[in-house]
């Protein structure tokens, strides 16, 4: 049975038994800041279990995209090393929120295993909780397992909670596969395969862990899709199933590597890259993008791990894009939006890939330096020095280096590392001037009221449609619906209805006053900011000072909600142009353009795309098609119609987000752009105008990011710029604007004369300029024969005006450079170092000095003569932490 015949019987079984079929949630939780991933197919319900009664649907079933890499949950270690390790997985479940319990699915589950799977009944056995006696008479007498097979466990194997905290848990009980495995005999735990959990939630566990009886009872169950097929299928080990087999057979096609490798590594190679390619694309298609922090850390590991993997087996390029066919064929059909997101997560898998292979050939030959040295003194273990000029300097993960070490026998020191790096974060967080840790605590205030609200269902209307965004004032008449106090003395309130926009869609939210009368006095509090909760029914408001103003906030006091109409306006126009901008983006480049981000703002907009750079005519032309939008005036539409609806009328969407399929907000600019958008806009599009492009440049992996400004802020922008272009012109002696191109064109042709005669100058005293003093010594393990040069100061030099300047300037790195390669190629015999005060240089031909290079010879100069510097194997440079200027300061060269 193939894997998407599975999936098609799992979830037609438990809809045709009543449950809800839903799609998969987001692989990036929306509403839990407490993962980075989704790990289990539970995470998108936990609300609900938390609050049955809040949950839409009593009986649902999915298929969960999960990732198990970075966190507390980390399986990316082990993957590829391991049968059934993963960090993308699909999770089979079925959740009841109060409308079934133990009985009813323990037959479900039995009947789907035994019927609709066929797995005969003499190969399974289960597990229940030691004192759960309902769960095993349940199996023994109405199931009719032989007692033989269903055994008790401990609380360590069957039982479950959300965490070691408070909160909802239970007995589960599991079902396991007779692998039949002959290693093992049939008591043998190593012998059963466990694939399915049901998890019985009947408890709430109290904070000082007294278990209680839930008044609302519900159920969790989960099985790894991975695991079942490869039961179905026959196979030992989840890489040997058809999910798996399409991407492996495409690697086989592209693999060239030496007969000596060893097949167990050839074949663990080849797991890494079809693990890491899935929970690659999954991971970009949601709007997660490689970087140096949090889930684009968790990812950038996982591309880099695999383009290694990929190295190894001989392939040199498109280790992950060009196998990316290989994953549509496998998994396009169950999730369409990995063939409709194609080209930008191409893009960034080949982004990222090149990155990594300009640094991963220096990291790999560190490594091996490192490698061979240590075989000389025994030692096996990479420094954690070593390990953070790896992750700092040359990208490789600590993960990455662990397997590569592991590989050669060796073992690395975390420990070391984690302190150097957390020295190292120390040192940054010291130079940043902020008061975090109160931040953080109101923070957490927020959150955790914002959650209550939610599960008490919390409800406020937004009324700021109605408001024109060019009216000079805008007041709302509400009643309070919510109301916390804060530690720092500020408060939050839920109004309703609420004329404040909350943050959201990339726009940044409304400011504005609460005023609260009470017979003849009138209170105002300024509205700080206003957030969603995380189900989108009600918006939040943070009140400056209003922490002790409980008593004025009673449910259902009457409240003036007062927007700040200047930032509305601002943030419309902005709004707005971003919706403009996007439309002409795809004009101008192509369809293949999607939109990764964005920020609207009072004073300008940010948007982020995927694209190759754009060219200074390609941004022209996009500037005029913006404009020309805007000075048509065009009257601006807004339909409220269902998801399937706007996608058929052409209506675009941001991929990262997650849309109601009944009812979406669509917002027309007619003829131009068609979206789905929550955000405030301008009624027509002149106020756009003028629309001007300030930057464009990368953000990351195949991810560019255009900064513009519009109508009055662009026009602030430009009168700033005519001045800047009025002080140039002033300085370059320009008559007028237009004659700066002429003078500035003049400048450039004289200075790249000086360039010139510096040139030839450097050339001619490299040749004759004499040292001096010279010492002859030897460097290195080797003990290259070397001869050392100190040159004089001069004070000819174009670069310094005197002895005394070029003494502070630490000498003329430009006239030792020329010099030490004139000795290279003149006494090509021996190794050479000029020294002109701080000023130094090493040459050497590697040719002719046998095991010799400049950069590890100017390292064990710096042993003895303290300073920094690097280069290559035939030239290094540096600078000496003291001037050298006579013979005597060299005594310590032996």
């Amino acid at each position: 049975m193939t894997a998407s015949e599975i999936r098609e019987r799992y979830t037609r079984f438990f809809a045709n038994n009543g449950h809800t079929l839903l799609a998969s949630s987001d692989i990036v939780p929306k509403s839990d800041s407490t993962l980075l991933f989704t790990n289990a197919g539970m995470v998108p319900f936990k609300q609900f279990f938390l609050n049955p009664t809040s949950a839409p649907y009593k009986m649902v079933t999915s298929v969960q995209k999960c990732v198990r890499a970075g966190g507390k949950h980390n399986d990316l270690d082990q993957v590829g090393y391991t049968p059934r390790h993963h960090t993308f997985f699909e999770m089979l479940g079925n959740f009841s929120f109060g409308a079934y319990g133990k009985r009813e699915i323990i037959q479900m589950a039995w009947r789907f295993v035994t019927e609709e799977l066929q797995m005969p009944a003499k190969m399974l056995r289960v597990t229940v909780l030691e004192s759960d006696d309902e769960s095993y008479n349940i199996w023994k007498n109405e199931i009719g397992i032989d007692p033989k097979r269903i055994v008790r466990c401990g609380a360590e194997d069957n039982f479950w909670s959300m965490g070691s905290g408070e909160g909802p848990c239970g007995p589960s009980s599991e079902i396991f596969w007779d692998t039949q495995d002959p290693r093992y005999s049939e008591n043998d735990e190593e012998r059963w395969l466990e694939f399915w959990n049901l998890v019985f939630m009947q408890y709430h566990r109290t904070a000082d862990g007294e278990l209680k009886q839930l008044a609302t009872p519900c159920i969790d169950t989960g099985m790894g899709l991975e695991r079942v097929a490869s039961i179905l299928q026959g196979k030992k080990n989840n890489f040997d199933t058809d999910i798996f087999q399409n991407i492996i057979d495409g690697i086989e096609h592209s693999a060239s590597v030496a007969a000596s490798t060893s097949p167990d590594k050839l074949l663990t190679y080849k797991r890494i890259i079809a693990d890491h390619l899935r929970a690659s694309a999954f991971l970009i298609a949601e709007g997660v993008y490689p970087s140096n922090t949090g889930r684009g850390y968790v990812l950038r590991r996982i591309i880099r791990r695999a383009v290694r993997a990929g190295r190894l087996l001989g392939i040199n390029s498109g280790v992950l894009s060009g196998l990316y066919p290989s994953l549509e064929s496998a998994m396009g059909a169950a999730y369409p939006e990995i063939v409709e997101r194609r080209k930008p997560i191409v893009s960034v898998l080949e982004s990222e890939e090149k990155a990594f292979l300009k640094t991963l050939d220096k990291g790999m030959a560190l490594l091996e330096d490192i490698f061979a040295s240590g075989s000389e003194s025994n030692s096996r273990v990479i420094s954690g020095k070593d390990v953070f000029l790896l992750y700092d300097t040359h990208g490789f993960p600590v993960d990455l280096t662990e397997i590569i070490a592991r590989d050669h026998g060796w073992g690395v020191d975390v420990a070391a590392f984690d302190r150097i790096q957390h020295e190292s974060r120390e040192r940054n967080r010291a130079s940043w001037k902020g008061g975090s840790s109160k931040k953080d605590t109101v923070a957490g205030e927020i959150e955790s009221a914002c959650l209550e609200w939610q599960d008490a269902m919390v409800q406020s209307r937004f009324c700021g449609y109605d408001i024109d965004p060019e009216s000079k004032q805008a007041s709302v008449t509400a009643k309070v619906a919510a109301f916390r106090e804060l530690s720092n003395g500020d408060a939050l309130a839920v109004i309703d209805p609420c004329p404040f926009y909350a943050t959201g869609g990339g726009q940044q939210a409304d400011t504005g006053k609460i005023a609260v009368t009470r017979g003849s006095d009138t209170h105002e509090f300024a509205v700080k900011t206003a957030v969603a909760l995380p189900n989108g029914k009600a918006t939040v408001l943070h009140l400056t000072g209003a922490g002790s103003k409980h008593a004025l906030f009673d449910a259902g006091q009457e409240v003036t909600g007062t927007i700040d109409m200047h930032r509305r306006y601002g943030n419309a126009v902005h709004h707005t142009a971003t919706h403009l901008l996007n439309a002409a983006l795809r004009r101008v480049v192509g369809d293949s353009v999607m939109q990764a981000g964005s920020l609207v703002q009072p004073d300008g907009l940010r948007f982020d795309f995927t694209s190759a750079p754009l060219t200074s005519s390609q941004l022209e032309k996009i500037e005029d098609l913006v404009n020309g939008a805007a000075l048509d005036n065009t009257s601006l539409c807004v339909h409220q119609m269902s998801l399937e609806q706007a996608k058929t009328q052409g209506a675009m969407a941001m991929f990262t987000e997650k849309y109601d399929t009944e009812n979406v907000r669509v917002v027309e600019v007619p003829g131009v752009s068609m979206e789905l958008c929550g955000g405030t806009h301008l009624h027509t599009t002149r106020a756009v105008f003028p629309f001007q492009i300030i930057s464009e440049g990368s953000i990351g992996s195949g991810t560019r990011r255009i900064e513009a400004v519009a109508g009055v802020s662009a026009a602030r922008w430009l009168q700033r710029q005519l001045g800047h272009a009025r002080a140039a012109a002033q300085t370059l002696e320009a008559k007028s604007l237009d004659g700066m191109g002429k003078k500035a064109q003049q400048l450039v042709e004289k200075n790249k004369a000086l360039k010139d005669e510096v040139a030839t100058w450097l050339q001619t005293a490299a040749v004759n300029v004499e040292a001096i003093a010279t010492r002859a010594t030897c460097l290195g393990k080797e003990n290259v024969p070397t001869v050392v040069h100190l040159l004089p100061l001069l004070a000819c030099s174009p670069a310094v005006s005197s002895a005394k300047t070029a003494q502070h300037s630490g000498g003329d790195a430009r006239l030792v450079a020329e010099r030490a390669r004139f000795l290279r190629d003149a006494q090509p015999h021996s190794a050479h170092v000029v020294i002109q005060g701080c000023a130094v240089a090493l040459s050497v031909d590697t040719e002719c000095v046998s095991g010799a290079k400049a950069k590890e010879l100017l390292r064990d100069l710096f042993a003895i003569l303290p300073g920094k510097g690097g280069g290559q194997d035939t030239l290094a440079q540096g600078k000496l932490a003291s001037a050298v200027t006579a013979l005597d300061q060299l005594t310590c060269i032996k």
